[in-house]
């Protein structure tokens, strides 16, 4: 009886289980591909469909104009107590909800973060005018700016001794919205405001 030795099918199975292990591999990454994939192309859906709109909804700044209420009161410095802030949407812009704009005033007297509201004569807060309203979408309790709207965000200090701002005096002013770009302006008062109760401060 002849024993013939032949290593033949030995090198056969490791070659077998190589070639498995390489499935087995390839199948991991293609599943982690097109998992990859599809979670990547939900995140650019969502990216495009929010681009337009952060692109596009924002706030365009007609002009800023100080009020000097209490100008004519002996004892009082000489200032603004009020801010008249006249905007618009810009074009394009979808409805915009006032009440989700946070208004941020930063000055030599420190920072005050104002809030919308539909009553007067609160601390940190402001309140909105309308000038133009084009569909009558406007009301103190839903103060909704469409495209072609006008209004007057207003604000006053409630301490007339400290005022917001005196001749010379810069502050800034932060808008910031629930989505588009936050507008941002830096205000210097002139060097004298005259008799004038209305100062322009911007443009």
């Amino acid at each position: 009886m002849k024993i013939l030795d032949n290593e033949m099918a030995d090198i056969g199975i490791g070659t077998l289980i190589i070639f498995i292990a390489m499935v087995l591999v390839a199948a991991v990454a293609a599943v982690v591909l097109i998992y990859s994939t599809g979670a990547l192309q939900q995140k650019a859906m969502l990216t495009a469909k929010d681009a337009p709109a952060k692109v596009t909804s924002n706030i365009v700044v007609e002009s800023v104009v100080g009020d000097r209420v209490n100008s004519s009161v002996s004892g009082l410095q000489p200032g603004i107590q009020g801010l008249l802030i006249r905007i618009k949407p810009e074009v394009g812009t979808a409805s915009m909800d006032l009440r989700q704009i946070i208004i941020n005033i930063i000055s030599e007297n420190g920072n005050v973060i104002l809030n919308y509201s539909n009553v007067s004569n609160i601390d940190n807060t402001f309140g909105a005018t309308m000038i133009r309203d084009e569909d009558g979408s406007f009301s103190p309790d839903t103060p909704v700016l469409n495209s072609g709207d006008l209004a007057d965000i207003v604000f006053y200090t409630s301490n007339y001794t400290n005022p917001l701002l005196i001749p010379k005096e810069t502050i800034s002013l932060s808008m910031n919205q629930e989505r588009g770009a936050s507008i941002n302006l830096e205000i210097t008062a002139p060097n004298s405001f005259g008799i004038n109760r209305y100062v322009v401060l911007y443009p």
